[in-house]
């Protein structure tokens, strides 16, 4: 599975949205930001070794929350 968080501000690293989001529940495979040629807003592409009930489990953890002055967004995308 894999959730998209955007709206993260240009300084953050993996190593900070990692200790952010780290759940003892959850493994946390890969995660890969993006600017999409805008640095003032970093996506990232966080891949789980989890089923849709923990990925849903980390965007609501995340969504909507406030971190470093941003309005996090986050989605789960469903497994084709």
């Amino acid at each position: 599975m894999q959730v998209i968080i955007s709206n993260l501000p240009p300084e953050v690293t993996t190593e900070t949205l990692l200790q952010e989001i780290q759940d003892r529940h959850i493994q946390i495979v890969d995660i890969k930001l993006e600017t999409a040629g805008n640095p003032d807003k970093v996506t990232a592409i966080i891949s789980l070794d989890t089923g849709h009930a923990g990925a849903t489990a980390l965007e609501k953890r995340v969504n909507g929350k406030y971190w470093h002055g941003r309005m996090l967004s986050a989605y789960a995308l469903r497994d084709v």
